[in-house]
């Protein structure tokens, strides 16, 4: 019999620079969590003001100016009003326990790079207790040398492994970099939901995973994460998954300068939720799959299964254990 009962408790949903806000205004409004962008541009905040629930306007609201410490500066003046409001959304959603504080970033400019750390920071010493997910998007090489270098340098900083995404690689999907913004923007909205939906599920769960699973899968410095979307379950297949998620969405090689090196093993994490129904054989195939990948490691293998109503079926790949390194190249070295 399914599993009766919530996952998480994720209440609120945190996006941290202008890019994460447009991301986090692709994701769908739910009684489930609050929607929170954070910014120093008030101009990119009301582009999307009516698609969040709330919009937290830092330093003067002309934006950080491409300075990460400036970034770092604006939201440490506001994160007691931020957590003022998290305690509001907890007594208004009934929660007592902050399992899950999911936050959304975009790093390489000012306020995103800066603010990012100083979030995490702040958010562990208040809330002990809670698993903090950053989803986190690295910039095109295109923009630039000090774009790259910000990244990295916000990245080291970070205090928890972040899930992160590149532009780069996402970008690749769309045949022109116009219209390319604006749909890289609706699929990581897709993606995150999926994942957020997934963790705070209250019914279908065939298979759970708990706090101490997800802590013992995000190890390393970065990880990273892959999707599609399924009419239902029956249309996973092995081949499915080495056809339309064969190449990571993460930009690991910037000239010399690796934002994710490989390491000797790969933890991995999987997310199945949606229509069924869910094959037996199909998920024995997957496991003896990932059984016969070298890079593998099977101590961590867990995946989470959620079969419940729903229009189509989300396939979520998740992979931790990536390490930071940055060799010395054109840019010099940082």
């Amino acid at each position: 019999m399914p599993i009766k009962k919530k996952l998480f408790n994720a209440p609120f949903v945190i996006s941290l620079g202008s890019g994460a806000g447009k991301i986090l205004s692709n994701i769908a409004s739910s009684d489930l969590y609050y929607k929170i962008a954070v910014n120093s541009s008030d101009k990119d905040l009301h582009m999307i003001k009516n698609k969040v629930d709330e919009i937290i306007v830092c330093g003067n609201g002309n934006g950080s100016g491409m300075d990460p410490q400036r970034g770092q500066e604006d939201i440490h003046k506001r994160i007691k009003y931020i957590f003022k409001l998290i305690d509001s959304v907890c007594e208004e959603t009934g929660t007592e326990e902050i399992d899950l504080i999911p936050i959304i970033a975009t790093i390489g400019h000012g306020f995103g790079s800066g603010s990012l750390p100083e979030v995490i920071s702040s958010f562990k010493k208040k809330y002990y207790n809670s698993l903090i997910i950053p989803f986190v998007i690295a910039p095109f090489t295109w923009e630039g040398r000090a774009v790259v270098e910000r990244a990295y340098t916000s990245l080291q900083a970070l205090e928890v492994t972040p899930i992160v995404v590149s532009n780069e690689e996402v970008g690749t999907i769309f045949t022109d970099v116009g219209t390319s913004y604006d749909k890289i923007n609706v699929l990581l909205g897709n993606l995150i939901q999926a994942i957020i939906q997934a963790l705070t599920a209250t019914d279908g769960v065939l298979q759970t995973v708990d706090k101490n699973d997800f802590e013992k899968f995000l190890q390393g410095d970065i990880a990273t994460m892959r999707y599609m979307k399924l009419k239902s379950a029956d249309e996973l297949s092995v081949d499915i998954i080495q056809k339309k998620l064969d190449k990571r969405w993460l930009k690991t090689e910037f000239k010399t300068f690796k934002i994710g090196k490989m390491p000797e093993k790969l933890n991995i994490f999987y997310i199945l939720d949606g229509k069924g129904p869910f094959s037996p054989k199909v998920l024995g195939e997957i496991s003896e799959y990932l059984g016969k990948r070298e890079f593998v490691n099977q101590d961590n293998f867990k995946p989470l299964l959620i079969e419940r109503k729903s229009k189509g079926c989300n396939f979520v790949w998740l992979e931790s254990g990536f390490r930071l390194k940055c060799d010395k190249n054109i840019y010099g070295e940082y």
